[in-house]
């Protein structure tokens, strides 16, 4: 597999896609949290102070996007100029080339998620260092490493068994897609409270009343809830959103969990791409 690494890394090196995805990634996060700083400036109410803590990952739950991209050309490319016939026909296993792939493609989205947390770093001059110690940070950023790690597992699994590279940046966006939005569903169903005032009206003398509590039909409870819980904790997607709301309570069964989600998805895509008809 030395070899194939070696050569897949040469490629990575002059990958054009990755260092356009790996620029844009380090703008559009240094731009977000500089405007959440500038507003914060701007904003006279103590109750809207913000530390770094609460905006350096907000971009992350859309990092998927960009990895999509960049993996799916890369692994595109591999049947385009039909490099994996090439390889299998000079003696290559193919379980060895779709690892190979794998962890290249897992070094690329790495450097993207670099450019995010340099992108982030543009946040300290207005809300100061990262709360927590750089203990807490490492831990943090550990946990979104094997979550980049889960992802990319999926997007080559996509990339390596789609022949077509317009076709398979296509699926790999819309996958990402689907998960970012279920997980999202999910949070913002989970964070409804169990119970809501009937109304909430302004007197004539300008108080505030409320009514009565009444059962929340919009609240998840039973085993629904648990079920979506467990899903926030196990899917990639639902732990970019526990770590950019600040609500990462189980670092390391997150981490045991994208081990185990890596592992899974791996597995199954060496074994189709084994089975896989490659003309």
């Amino acid at each position: 597999m030395s070899k194939l690494l070696t050569a897949n890394f040469m490629r990575l090196k002059k990958d054009k896609i990755l260092w356009i995805a790996s620029a844009a990634m380090l703008i559009i996060s240094a731009y977000s949290i500089i405007v959440s700083g500038m507003t914060m400036r701007d904003i006279d109410d103590a109750n809207n102070v913000q530390n770094l803590n609460s905006v350096y990952f907000n971009f992350l739950p859309f990092a998927i996007l960009f990895y999509s991209v960049f993996v799916a050309l890369f692994t595109g490319t591999e049947y385009s100029d039909a490099t994996i016939r090439n390889k299998i026909v000079i003696g290559h296993n193919r379980t060895d080339i779709y690892l190979s792939n794998y962890i290249t493609c897992f070094a690329g989205t790495m450097v993207i998620f670099a450019a995010l947390l340099i992108g982030g770093a543009f946040g300290v001059p207005y809300f100061g260092h990262w709360q927590g110690g750089i203990k807490n940070y490492i831990v943090v950023v550990m946990v979104c490493i094997f979550i980049t790690a889960a992802l990319t597992a999926v997007l080559t699994f996509v990339g390596m068994l789609s022949a077509n590279k317009a076709i398979t940046v296509v699926i790999a966006m819309v996958i990402s897609l689907v998960l970012v939005l279920m997980v999202s569903v999910m949070y913002n169903q989970l964070a409804e409270p169990e119970f809501t005032r009937e109304f909430v009206s302004l007197s004539a003398d300008g108080n505030v009343e409320f009514g009565p509590e009444i059962k929340n039909p919009a609240y998840v409870s039973g085993v629904r809830r648990n079920v979506y819980e467990w899903l926030l904790q196990f899917l990639p997607t639902g732990q970019n959103i526990l770590v950019s709301n600040e609500e990462l309570t189980k670092p390391l069964i997150n981490i045991i969990y994208s081990v185990i989600f890596t592992a899974a998805v791996n597995i199954c895509g060496i074994f189709a791409f084994r089975k896989k008809d490659l003309k």
